[in-house]
């Protein structure tokens, strides 16, 4: 009867019959259910086995080929030759597994007697192949060239010229692969293998790799056997193998779950059926069944019979549940028996990729193990409490100085309690910060006691986190087993800091002196060792502006100006060397309002009876006042100094100048005086006119000409003298190379009070670092743009200050930048330096600063401008 083909068989047939003369459709059993054919050359019917097609020994072949495409999904073929009458028939069988459904294959039956035109052959056997699914390439060996179908572009995506030799080919194999996959040709080639076939990976156009099968037969061979063309086919298997990998890794941990045979296990399929149980299992619930009988059973079907053994069944139950639906692993989920009995369950779920492949169930007997936990749980909680109560530090040591046991007055916490077990003095050292030598002396009375075999007695001296020293007996008692080992080292003691401080204050009493402390007029205080204030009287607050109270909270390194520290610590440390006995220097501190102090301290040791330091006692007095009143006569002084070396310069150079009217103006006014003289007598007339020569001789025109020559000349003189007048006032002014970073550092010296006060941030780019230019101008025009800086800071905003330098042509420029409250240029630009100009009221400003800034700048040739935003800053630009 005959069959409707689907569309897809239909076209696959359609196209194996361009290449072959019949094609069967052949099952697994090796039926041949169909067959389509273009002539009866080859006589097959329907019905038939594959095998009784065939004679001889192809019929063995045959079929084991049918076999081999049914397991391995890839194509082969055979090929045999059949006598009929005087000539000879050679026909080459294709087994295809191509089929659309999965149970069936393809043998195409081709006569090659009857082929001529091999290259339309090849042509129709890559369709054929491309409809299969397979791309075949074909490799020219002597030219190296390669060609591959259509299929084979679609699965790489390469175009035809991307690939244009073999060799070319060759490299795009995975290296991992690749000397496998030479490996697998040069057998072939040896005849060692009956054809090429390799798993490898080929990197695809996109650059990703791909798994593919690769398949291929020398298809020709020249007269002395080598190799001319070989031809073959490449599959997709990427998805298979991504599959496998998945399988193998479920496998392994599979296999390592079920190699654990002292637990219960059973596995399941998805369909929950039990695929595998051990005796074991069967052996913890009680069943009669083996665990072959449970194979193929429902593992549900014996869950009533499990439940009846819990001892809350339906918790238990809803448990199973919950853990089904969830299909998370879980581990060590406890299960408590009726019988007293405890298991341990896990449950893992086996899923490849999004497919449900079944569940393992592993349990495990922990009765035993939860007993003996229980009873020495019981046991040590109640020797705990018993050594809890006990008023005394209580401690147990193995032989390596760790702690088993440590009781609530050793440590309150019980974090920390519970932390120390297993641990080691040097682990506590490290936690509580204390140094090394408190370990080694524990270790090496420890060691002592065990290597006596006695106990051991000491007092333990301590410093707490707050610097406060705490000292305990120790006592050290060493228990032994039988056989002489070491089985634990009892420890126990008693703080005793309250009697060794009462005793060590009873000594200090005697060396304090009350009155001069609490009413002296300078500042007086205790300061422990550590730095730690123990007393301080009324002075000391005033001059930190601290309480009493808040100042014993606070150590002298609190309060001490950061730059100063070290000075002092190198006195503190000759001190506590007894190199000396006392020491003054001048420091600064910084007060609780953020100012900055600067006092005079003298500082004295007193030592305990076991000649350990005690306390020190400091004497500060306050010369901040004194200090600034130096510095102002300082700069005064230097100012007059000076202003009297300017003024004696300027009396000689005026003296000098003196001299030089008195020369040059001479000549010029005598003229005057003479011509005028003349001139008098001509207008008077009379017998003095008639005997003066010069007055017979000139005329009143040429006297009055004469007369004007010498004004002019007279004025000529003038503005010369005026010139230089003008140089040599300024002539004398020294110039010299000016450091900018000292008289940066300078101001900013000077100005420390305010820039501490305000946590301003002075920054210096100086990519000029010396000048050439009047040290004194030089240092009042940075300090008045440093000063105003600092003054005319934002409420609230610590001002950034920055000083840098920079050549701009053959010119230098020095720049001064702030955050400060700016000016407004549209407003106040045009009068920014005018005399007795203020921007900004509220503060001690006349308004001359900028003036006499900018009259220095200039008179040295130099010119200064400004950039400013209000409430955003400015900055002052000097090119000299």
């Amino acid at each position: 009867m005959q069959e409707i083909l689907t569309d897809k068989t239909e076209t696959i047939v359609s196209t194996l019959l361009q290449i072959g003369d019949s094609v069967l459709e052949v099952s697994r059993d090796h039926v041949i259910t169909r067959v389509w054919g273009k002539d009866d050359t080859l006589v097959i019917y329907p019905g038939l086995n594959i095998s009784e097609i065939f004679n001889g020994h192809i019929i063995t072949q045959s079929a084991s080929r049918v076999d081999e495409a049914f397991r391995t999904g890839q194509g082969n073929y055979l090929k045999f030759t059949t006598d009929i009458g005087n000539y000879s028939i050679t026909y080459n069988v294709r087994m295809l597994p191509i089929h659309p459904d999965n149970d069936f294959l393809f043998v195409v039956v081709e006569n090659l007697s009857k082929k001529s035109d091999s290259g339309i052959v090849e042509d129709k056997w890559k369709k054929a192949l491309d409809t299969a699914g397979d791309g075949m390439w074909d490799i020219d060996v002597e030219t190296d060239k390669i060609s591959f179908s259509d299929k084979w572009h679609e699965i790489f995506g390469y175009d035809a010229a991307d690939i244009p030799t073999a060799t070319f080919w060759g490299s795009k194999i995975h290296p991992a692969d690749l000397v496998r996959a030479n490996k697998v040709m040069d057998a072939y080639l040896a005849g060692e293998i009956p054809y090429y076939s390799v798993e490898v990976r080929y990197m695809c156009k996109d650059g990703s790799y791909k798994w593919i099968l690769s398949n291929g037969v020398v298809f020709s061979r020249s007269g002395d056997g080598r190799p001319l063309r070989l031809v073959g086919t490449h599959t997709d298997i990427n998805e298979r193998k991504g599959a496998e990998e998945k399988h193998t890794a479920s496998a392994q941990l599979l296999s390592k779950l079920i190699n654990s045979l002292h637990s219960g296990i059973v596995v399941t399929d998805p369909n929950r059926t039990i695929i595998f149980a051990n005796q074991r299992y069967c052996d913890m619930f009680g069943m009669e069944e083996t665990p072959e009988d449970l194979l193929g059973t429902s593992i549900a079907s014996g869950r009533e019979k499990r439940m009846r053994l819990y001892k809350d069944q339906e918790q238990a139950a809803a448990r199973v549940v919950t853990i089904i639906e969830r299909r998370e692993i879980v581990l060590n989920d406890e299960i408590d028996l009726i019988d007293g009995r405890v298991f341990s369950r896990d449950y893992l779920p086996l899923v490849l990729g999004d497919n449900d492949k079944g569940e393992i169930w592993k349990f495990q007997d922990i009765t035993e193990k939860k007993n003996v936990d229980r009873r020495f749980d019981e046991q040590r909680k109640f020797y705990e409490n018993i050594l809890n109560q006990i008023p005394a530090d209580i401690a147990v040591f193995d032989g390596q100085h760790k702690y088993l046991f440590v009781n609530y007055n050793a440590f309150r916490k019980k974090e920390l309690r519970e932390w120390m077990i297993g641990k080691t003095d040097e682990d506590y050292a490290r936690y509580s910060n204390r140094p090394y030598s408190f370990v080694e002396q524990r270790f090496e009375i420890y060691d002592r006691a065990v290597k006596g075999r006695q106990k051991v007695e000491f007092i333990e001296k301590l410093i707490g986190k707050d610097g406060g020293e705490g000292h305990h007996l120790r006592i050290l008692n060493p228990v032994f087993y039988e056989n002489g080992s070491l089985e634990f080292l009892l420890a126990y003691g008693l703080d005793i800091s309250e009697l060794v401080l009462a005793q060590q204050a009873i000594k200090a009493s005697a060396d304090m002196f009350a009155s001069a402390f609490d009413y002296s007029g300078i500042g007086m205080a205790l300061i422990s060792p550590g730095g730690k204030w123990l007393d301080v009287n009324n002075v000391i607050c005033q001059l930190t502006g601290y309480t009493k109270d808040e100042l014993l909270r606070l150590t002298l390194q609190d309060i001490t100006y950061p730059d100063d520290l070290e000075m002092d610590l190198a006195l503190v440390k000759r001190m506590l060397r007894k190199e000396i006995s006392t020491y003054t220097l001048e420091k600064r501190y910084v007060s609780k309002d953020r100012k900055i102090v600067l006092a005079s301290l003298t500082v004295s040791l007193v030592w305990n009876a076991d000649d350990t330091p005690r306390f020190f006692i400091a004497q500060i007095q306050d010369i901040t006042r004194r200090k600034e009143l130096e510095k102002d006569i300082y700069r005064k002084n230097a100012e007059l100094e000076a202003t009297i070396g300017s003024l004696i310069n300027k009396i000689g150079q005026l003296e000098e100048l003196s001299h030089i009217i008195a020369h040059n103006l001479r000549g010029p006014a005598g003229n005057i005086k003479m011509l005028a003289e003349v001139l008098d007598l001509k207008i008077r007339g009379g017998a003095a006119a008639s005997e003066n020569a010069l007055s017979k001789s000139l005329a009143v025109e040429k006297i009055v000409e004469l007369i004007q020559e010498g004004s002019g000349s007279l004025i000529d003189s003038l503005s010369t003298l005026m010139e230089i007048t003008d140089i040599k006032l300024n002539k004398e002014i020294p110039y010299v190379e000016c450091n900018l970073a000292g008289i940066i550092n300078d101001i900013t010296t000077q100005l420390l009070s305010t820039i501490y006060e305000k946590h301003a941030v002075i920054k210096s780019d100086l990519q000029i670092e010396s000048i050439n230019y009047p040290k004194a101008y030089l240092e009042n025009i940075l300090y008045n743009f440093i000063s105003n800086s600092l003054k005319y800071s934002l409420p609230d905003v610590p001002p950034e200050i920055t000083i840098s330098t920079a050549r701009i042509n053959d010119a230098i420029q020095i720049s001064v930048k702030d955050n400060g409250l700016g000016i407004d240029l549209q407003k106040y630009g045009d009068r920014i330096f005018k005399l007795n100009q203020v921007f900004h009221y509220g503060f001690d400003s006349k308004g001359v600063g900028l003036y006499i800034t900018k009259t220095q700048i200039e008179s040295l040739g130099g010119k200064i401008e400004v950039k400013s935003r209000e409430m955003e800053g400015s900055e002052f630009i000097v090119t000299i």
